[in-house]
């Protein structure tokens, strides 16, 4: 008599119809804890990206800076687009707000004199664009769908940063703008103004 009633079970498990899963009800693959760290990184950066591209459309004095600019503000706006959307599926948190390193840097660049602007702008592009393709060909060689949106956003990053040296190579061939001296009497900010 059991085994009957266990062969009924049976029976009816294999010859009840399987419940249709909706593409919804897909599980969404784990990200690792390095995964979920590279969104977090590749978020912040491109925030940083599209804030410092505003600033600098604002306060370029030359065109092709102006428009690196705006083409920084641009990219980065849609390579941080696919990340959030990756990190809204996943329960990554999105940042609210610009990293404290990302705000003393618009700071200084803020207080950048009339003439250097260009110079302290694109000299930090290069740099902040050749740590980027390091953390991006880092994750890309990883695989997965990090490793995706990785190698799809290289090829824009090599491009910024290529584009960022070929503008401060002409920076550099034009003359140094005058230094503005402070009037007599007034200490640089940050002294006491008296030699002890």
């Amino acid at each position: 008599m059991r085994r009957t009633f266990l062969a009924a079970v049976l029976l009816a498990c294999l010859c009840s119809p399987a419940p249709a899963q909706s593409p919804e009800s897909d599980p969404i693959p784990v990200l690792s804890r390095q995964e979920r760290n590279f969104i977090a990184e590749a978020l912040a950066d491109g925030m940083a990206e599209q804030a410092l591209g505003k600033l600098a459309q604002d306060r370029a004095e030359t065109e092709p800076v102006r428009r690196f600019a705006r083409r920084m503000a641009d990219d980065h706006a849609l390579m941080t687009d696919r990340l959030a959307d990756m990190a809204l599926r996943h329960g990554v948190p999105l940042p609210h707000d610009l990293s404290l390193a990302a705000r003393a840097h618009m700071s200084s660049l803020r207080d950048t004199p009339d003439g250097a602007f260009d110079r302290r702008y694109m000299a930090a592009e290069e740099e902040t664009h050749a740590r980027a393709i390091k953390l991006y060909e880092a994750q890309a060689e990883r695989g997965g769908a990090t490793g995706d949106i990785a190698r799809g956003a290289l090829p824009t990053l090599h491009a910024h940063f290529e584009e960022a040296r070929r503008i401060m190579a002409e920076l550099a061939r034009r003359p140094a703008p005058p230094q503005t001296q402070a009037p007599p009497g007034d200490a640089p900010p940050g002294t006491s103004g008296s030699s002890e």
